[in-house]
């Protein structure tokens, strides 16, 4: 019996998705396999960008389709062909083959067919088969990096010149969305207006020169302000400091004389500690971090400085925070304790030195680590053990978009020898303290470390009686309940008990790869994957990980860093230690150099860009790449999608009433996945 076909391609319509070269197409079924056939309409350009072509194909009955095996025969400049999605019907039948991948110029790529299934309900051996072949093939794609090479980090790709990042990883036709697109235009604008500024370079006077073509940060009115230092403890772009504390720290010497004024009337110290009302930052990691120490070619030393300090909040009567006290390092014997109530260029000198501190910290600590290289060997082992039909790929594909390519991009860009870091950054430099950093901080780090609750909660913060102004917790909070209850719901779906989870061969080959390759098993929450309650925990985590944290700790660099004298990314003179000598002069010269000052406010401004095809938690039209067709599902990313517009509606009534916004925390700002 012959059955008429009729396919509805559709490519992306990403720049240069589009392709002239012939392709081809045959179809396997349960009842067999179809000869091949061109795909090509008379007189009609096939698979042009964005494009929807509508192909008849009569064959034998092939029963129920399990694939779409397409080939490109190649040739021309425009031969890599960016395929969407295929939907097939066949009188009442129909069939989805989601794909959102390159078929590259003189390969074949089998689609198959898009029903989320369990690898031990494949319907027959065939299908069974073309889940196999399809992981062999991304195995030799995605090769880990030799262990060595990631000795105290988590395991990564292992690219080359041979072996570079596979297509499907690398940024789609982006022309103004790239950061190196931005920062190069940041760069451009900055450098048209660079005669303005004198040869002399008085950082806290000439900074506003630099932004008389780009846009000025709005803390730049304000960066002196007490209030707003504290402001940014719990809304700025490392918000994950603050602890709440019941005793002053070891080494910490701070007496009422030295507060006077400081606390509520007739409030001790002791008192003050005991109600909860004074807080900490502590950047502690940073104590025996290599800095910045190079010689140049005239015997001319350039020393950086970014000390382990840490800082008092105070909840005053306002119910608002300001710093109280200041250590700019450990030792009390030399490091003395700061207080507002010492002369204006000490008290500010020392804030500028605790952004310093955070600002080192926080970028291959809070960011670097602990969402982009954290999140990477749940990339690999995904793309490596699950293929495209099995419903954990299908979840967590689109989270984990572009996030190779920019990993890769940093570790070249921003890390490598001579890279941005050294130009500009503390803990840079010949002896590597930003990867010393680095891997201090894995050491100490846990996957559970990333979800959000338990962490508040250990820092005392949780309740908002205890710190009642704390956007980062608040704006959170809803939304890793949200992820948590749509992970859940699709996971259990599927696996009815924890027997299927033991039972899926290739999801027990991915915890194996994980653990052997990616992460330690003692970093994860469980020895073995055998409950399904640990995969929801495991997989909430990471899509928080790479959407709402990474866009509270990425976002608001511009803002944040751009007017460099708020949080220099590096001092160029050492801590001050004795009080009363520091004038504006002294300041100008402790805080970054002009071309210091370049190169942050271009990397702030090109790492809090949004890619022109960026794709949101809460994306107006729903999201672009749809892995899930099922009604039962669909359901679920529906109910998802309620609760994030609730959040949505309770940021914006907040922010409504807020001199100081805080926007990154919105769903329908938080990008899917770490895409820069």
């Amino acid at each position: 019996m012959t059955v008429t076909y009729k396919l509805t391609i559709r490519t992306s319509a990403k720049l240069g998705s589009g392709t002239n070269a012939e392709i081809g197409v045959s179809m396997v079924g349960t009842k067999g396999e179809s000869e091949k056939y061109k795909l090509d309409k008379r007189f009609h350009n096939d698979f042009e960008a964005g494009s929807e072509g509508v192909y008849d194909i009569q064959t034998r009955d092939l029963g129920e389709l399990l694939l779409l095996r397409f080939t490109n025969a190649g040739g021309g400049l425009a031969g890599d062909w960016l395929l969407d999605s295929v939907h097939v019907t066949a009188g009442e039948k129909r069939w989805y083959f989601p794909y959102f991948r390159w078929v590259v110029s003189g390969s074949t790529a089998e689609v198959l067919e898009g029903t989320a299934r369990l690898p031990q309900h494949a319907r027959n051996e065939r299908e069974a088969s073309a889940r196999g072949e399809q992981l062999e093939s991304r195995k030799a794609l995605y090769v880990w990096r030799p262990a060595e090479a990631t000795a105290q980090l988590p395991g990564a790709l292992d690219i080359s010149k041979e072996r570079p990042l596979p297509k499907d990883e690398r940024y789609r036709g982006l022309t103004d969305g790239s950061y190196e697109a931005v920062f190069a235009k940041t760069m451009a604008a900055i450098k048209l207006h660079m005669p303005v500024l004198a040869n002399a370079w008085n950082g806290l006077v000439d900074i506003f020169d630099v932004f008389k073509r780009i846009e000025l940060p709005r803390i730049a009115q304000r960066w002196q302000d007490d209030y707003e230092f504290a402001r940014q403890a719990v809304q700025g772009i490392s918000p994950v400091h603050i602890q709440s504390i019941t005793a002053l720290p070891e080494g910490l010497p701070l007496t009422d004389s030295e507060l006077r004024g400081l606390l509520s009337p007739g409030t001790s110290l002791e008192q003050a500690l005991a109600a909860k009302r004074v807080f900490l930052l502590d950047f502690e990691i940073l104590e025996d971090i290599a800095m910045y120490r190079h010689v140049n070619k005239d015997g001319v030393e350039e020393q950086r400085w970014a000390p382990a300090s840490r800082c008092l909040l105070y909840l005053d009567d306002t119910r608002q925070l300001r710093p109280i006290a200041i250590q700019l390092g450990r030792d009390p014997a030399q490091d003395p304790v700061f207080t507002p109530n010492d002369a204006e260029h000490d008290w500010l000198a020392a804030k500028i030195y605790v952004r310093c501190s955070e600002g080192n910290t926080h970028q291959m600590v809070g960011h670097a680590l602990r969402t982009h290289f954290v999140a990477e060997p749940f990339v690999m082992a995904t793309m490596r053990n699950l293929p495209d039909p099995h419903p954990v790929y299908k979840l967590m594909r689109r989270h984990f978009r572009y996030t190779l390519a920019i990993n890769e991009g940093a570790r070249q860009g921003l890390l490598a020898e001579g890279g941005v870091f050294d130009a500009f950054i503390a803990t840079g430099g010949p002896d590597k303290g930003h990867l010393q950093l680095g891997k201090k901080g894995f050491v100490r780090w846990k996957l559970a470390d990333n979800k959000p609750r338990p962490d508040i909660e250990r820092r005392g913060v949780l309740d908002p009686a205890v710190l009642p102004h704390y956007p980062y917790r608040d704006d959170a909070l809803p939304l890793w309940d949200a992820i948590e209850e749509y992970v859940g719901d699709v996971l259990r779906h599927f696996y009815k008990s924890d027997a299927d989870l033991v039972n899926d061969p290739e999801m027990q080959a991915w915890w194996a790869d994980l653990t052997e390759r990616g992460l330690p098993v003692e970093k994860l929450p469980c020895t073995q994957l055998t409950r399904v309650a640990d995969l929801v925990d495991m997989l909430a985590t990471v899509i928080f990980t790479v959407s709402v944290q990474h866009a509270a700790v990425n976002y608001l660099q511009y803002e944040h860093y751009a007017f460099v004298p708020n949080a220099p990314l590096c001092m160029r003179q050492p801590p001050p230690r004795t009080k009363g000598v520091l004038g504006p002069n002294d300041i100008a010269e402790m805080i970054p150099s002009k071309s210091q000052t370049l190169w942050q406010v271009a990397i702030g401004r090109a790492l809090s860009s949004f890619g022109e095809d960026e794709e949101f938690l809460l994306h107006e039209g729903g999201w672009r790449e749809e892995y899930f067709q099922e009604p039962e599902l669909v359901a679920i990313r529906e109910r998802f999608h309620e609760r994030l517009r609730a959040q949505l509606a309770a940021v914006k009534a907040r922010n409504a009433k807020s001199d100081a916004p805080y926007t990154v925390l919105q769903a329908d700002k938080i990008p899917c996945g770490i895409t820069i």
